[in-house]
């Protein structure tokens, strides 16, 4: 569901002979983003045509708001605007030497930019939502009105020729990293993963899932923090995981004793986690890929121990709560573990292709196209003929594809008016000197002022879109008090993912409620307490060098070991006491020492006067749970 389903309506729905045109243009769309993979094309030329099929599918799919959501007049007027569109885009790439004006646009250089650029703008408010294009229109505001701020950030300010030829006519702008990164990668792994679900991997995952689970009061509680996990991974999209589960999670934590904003509370968590799961993560993590100039697998392994952690933090979370609460073990038949691998193990091939790959150095878009070969041919493996992609199966596949991929280029693309603004004006250096001088320039106030900031501005947008705000502003400041560059994107990213659980916004538990039956906010703060631990794995892989040995790369096995060791302690500790509860209840002071001691353990504190919480904190752990022993002894 996207921002702008959830705030003006649904995408438009074409029948009859009137869908195939769409359908042509969306299949279009994927089908040059495969045609860039496998041939060289020059590079304003792939992102132009690219840029002009996903404004023209954009404006096809998505009306202009809810009341003229099935109005003909409407229609119309967006098929002159993806005209428009076309027509900016076909003359800049008709014309050789458009690039090498950039400085000294031309006036149908201006008249074609401005024309883009306001499609553009209209196009983020359709498919993503207002608070984004909000922001895109101060920064393209602050371009040309930075003269008249007062303050450290002002700036000389940029008449519209000089704005129009760095946004539309360089790769400074809209043609930047972000559209190119959208076209050259997410394109193929979107594509991967609708293939996957087309071809019935989600339900292998889901008997996977119930195969592992067990019967003990935690099982179903553990069965969905498994199964986000496992089904996050090739997924890579928070909400899609979440909608995808719900409906199956939700009766067995029902019947275990869980309330309806519990179980959205949980399965939307999990489902957040597939975003930072490897292999496929969402779009930010293609971008981090090109703004740190590392490999594809460098980026799987820097996340491997962070998404570990997370789903660590829920299942320990899961583990004491199903103590604390009696909850009823599941009385479902699950299949057996073997039987699972033997009818459905197939799925796995196209995801082990797939890390093999890029683990032997191919790019992500030739091991992509791969993995999507090995999809097509192993689902005539299914015994389930419905399952098999054949040509009518793969047409509405990448037409499925299309459709979940439009707003996420959209965003993109949008997003290369941001990157450009803080290029043309140096806004990303001025903000980090000013929390430089905020923070005193002290490490551990510079982390906690970046966490704060990527949290607040990732309210109210789409994780990728708060990592690309916050990267400019964010990252330079981290990495002048010592944390390395690959931390410093690491724990920005990490806490874009993390806003997504937060109120107002909260996509994933608002759907995972309107499945349950639940409260949205409360269904929010629940969501918000089982990934609570969670919102300190960043400092516990950024707060120094020992602690960045979590991220695996440039790692040495003994800093790795004592970094996971401290890591695990931590989460333990900050599950218990949030929860408070091993067997027996533990006080309000207890809980209180417990999280404490979690948190300096996250921040890797270890003064003198630290020392003595850590050992209280550890003998009130082993005091409670040998009461708690001894109490289910006499019980039994």
């Amino acid at each position: 569901m996207s921002e702008a389903e959830k705030e003006e309506g649904a995408v438009r729905e074409f029948r009859g002979i009137s869908k195939y045109p769409v359908m042509a243009v969306g299949i279009s769309m994927i089908l040059w983003c495969i045609l860039g993979a496998l041939f060289v094309i020059e590079t304003y030329r792939f992102r132009m045509i690219f840029l002009a099929l996903v404004l023209l599918f954009m404006l096809l799919q998505y009306p202009p708001s809810k009341k003229l959501f099935r109005s003909r007049l409407a229609l119309i007027i967006d098929l002159i605007l993806g005209a428009l569109a076309v027509i900016s885009i076909a003359y800049a790439v008709a014309d050789e030497y458009y690039a090498y004006r950039s400085t000294i646009p031309n006036f149908y250089d201006v008249l074609f930019g401005i024309i883009l650029l306001i499609i553009l703008v209209e196009a983020t408010r359709r498919s993503i939502g207002k608070a984004f294009t909000v922001i895109v229109i101060f920064f393209i505001a602050y371009m040309y009105f930075g003269y008249y701020i007062p303050g450290p950030l002002s700036h000389k300010g940029y008449d519209i020729e000089r704005i129009v030829g760095h946004l539309v006519m360089t790769l400074d702008g809209v043609y930047g990293v972000p559209l190119g990164v959208a076209a050259s990668y997410v394109s193929l792994f979107v594509l991967y993963g609708a293939l996957m679900d087309a071809a019935g991997a989600g339900s292998f995952w889901i008997d996977l899932t119930t195969s592992l689970m067990g019967r003990k009061s935690s099982s179903a509680g553990r069965g969905a923090v498994l199964a986000t996990a496992l089904l996050g991974g090739p997924q890579g999209s928070g909400v899609a995981t979440t909608m995808s589960l719900t409906p199956v999670l939700w009766p067995t934590l029902k019947e275990a004793g869980y309330t309806a904003e519990m179980a959205a509370g949980l399965i939307s968590a999990g489902g957040i986690g597939a975003v930072i799961s490897p292999p496929l993560m969402g779009a930010a993590v293609f971008l981090m890929m090109e703004f740190l100039d590392v490999s594809y697998w460098d980026i799987i392994l820097m996340v491997l121990m962070p998404t570990v952690l997370y789903y660590l933090a829920m299942l320990f979370m899961v583990e004491v709560e199903a103590r604390k609460y009696a909850f009823k073990p599941p009385e479902i038949s699950a299949p057996s573990l073997k039987h699972v691998f033997k009818t459905k193990g197939y799925h796995l091939i196209s995801l082990i292709v797939l890390v093999v790959l890029v683990g032997l150095g191919r790019s992500p878009a030739t091991s992509a196209l791969w993995a999507i070969l090995v999809v097509i041919l192993t689902s005539f493996l299914s015994k389930n003929r419905e399952e098999w992609l054949t040509p009518r199966r793969l047409i509405s596949a990448f037409y499925d594809a299309a459709k979940s991929f439009v707003s996420i280029a959209v965003l993109l693309a949008a997003a290369g008016i941001i990157t450009g603004a803080f290029t043309l004006t140096g806004l990303g250096l001025k903000i980090s000197h000013m929390i430089i001088e905020l923070s005193g320039g002290i490490h551990v106030f510079v982390m906690i002022l970046a966490a704060i900031s990527a949290i607040i501005i990732g309210l109210g947008l789409p994780i990728t879109a708060t990592y690309v705000v916050c990267v400019p502003i964010i990252a330079p400041a981290l990495v002048h008090v010592g944390i390395p560059a690959h931390a410093a994107h690491l724990l920005i990213f990490y806490y874009a993912v993390l806003s997504e659980v937060s109120p107002p916004v909260a996509l994933s538990p608002s759907a995972a409620a309107a499945i349950t039956g639940a409260d949205v906010y409360k269904a929010m703060m629940q969501a918000w307490k089982y990934t609570l631990p969670t919102f300190l794995v960043p400092f516990m892989f950024s707060s120094n060098k020992l602690a960045s040995n979590l991220l695996i790369v440039g790692s040495d096995p003994e800093g790795f070991l004592i970094a996971t060791s401290v890591s695990i302690a931590s989460l333990l500790l900050l599950a218990i006491g949030s929860v408070g509860h091993i067997g027996v209840d533990f006080s309000k002071i207890e809980r209180f020492l417990l999280i404490v001691s979690g948190s300096l353990l996250a921040f890797w504190i270890f003064s003198i006067w630290a020392i003595p919480i850590y050992i209280i904190s550890a003998a009130i752990v082993a005091f409670r749970a040998y009461k708690g022993l001894k109490s289910s002894a006499q019980k039994h």
